[in-house]
């Protein structure tokens, strides 16, 4: 069962701290996902992920001033003829993932905040809110800068 949790045990929080220092990261909001480690600094657009398996396990960063756009991606299973008269549909949900696609379109990551082969259906109200949350935080960090700039003639320019 994976559960979400906003404060770190004293030894996952040293961990972050340490990564923070390592790249010169002050992290303003974290998360404990199951085993993951999810920090953001928002001064420098940086989403930290960190799956401490072992000493050799890296983390990743996404860099979100190079992501054009963050959704959520929710992947179901088949559904046979009749079966919603007795289940619900998110019984039906296989993964629940926030993605980053970045502006090269052969980059993109999904980061699972719902995987029914490990984490308790009962559990998926509170990753999704969790999911939607941080998909609201970063999607308008990754999203374009638009400065419009008007000139004489009243021609406005989008610089992106």
């Amino acid at each position: 069962m994976k559960k979400v949790n906003a404060g770190f045990n004293k030894d996952k929080h040293q961990l972050l701290s340490e990564l923070g220092s390592k790249l010169n990261l002050s992290f303003s909001s974290q998360l404990m996902l199951g085993n993951k480690l999810i920090a953001l600094d928002d001064r420098n657009k940086i989403l930290l992920v960190s799956e401490p398996v072992n000493e050799l396990s890296q983390p990743f960063i996404v860099e979100l001033n190079k992501v054009s756009a963050v959704s959520l991606v929710k992947s179901y299973g088949s559904i046979r003829p009749g079966e919603l008269k007795n289940k619900g549909f998110e019984e039906f949900l296989k993964r629940f993932d926030l993605q980053f696609e970045y502006y090269d379109k052969n980059k993109t990551i999904a980061l699972s905040f719902y995987d029914s082969e490990i984490d308790d259906l009962q559990d998926l109200p509170g990753l999704g809110k969790s999911a939607e949350n941080w998909q609201l935080i970063l999607s308008k960090m990754a999203a374009p800068n638009v400065k419009r700039k008007s000139e004489n003639k009243g021609v406005l320019t989008l610089a992106l």
